[in-house]
């Protein structure tokens, strides 16, 4: 994946495995279980400093986009 993004893979695996690297991942980690969250993939939307839950686990974009169109709506009314 990161050479498919332009990363070079011998630097990716670099920087992926710094000791900062694992000890941010194991802080998201913590995070997410702190949150209650136990799918994955799971989206989370930010307005205002909350947090707003828009799928945990898998969801076609059929499904998905009109749950992230309701929510960019409501932000657009609050705003």
């Amino acid at each position: 994946l990161a050479e498919q993004a332009g990363i070079p893979r011998i630097e990716f695996a670099g920087a992926f495995d710094r000791a900062e690297q694992h000890a941010a991942t194991a802080a998201d980690f913590t995070w997410v279980q702190d949150l209650g969250i136990a799918g994955f993939p799971t989206l989370l939307a930010e307005r205002n400093g909350q947090l707003a839950l828009l799928t945990n686990g898998y969801q076609p974009l059929s499904e998905l986009s009109p749950l992230l169109a309701r929510w960019l709506e409501r932000a657009t009314c609050a705003g």
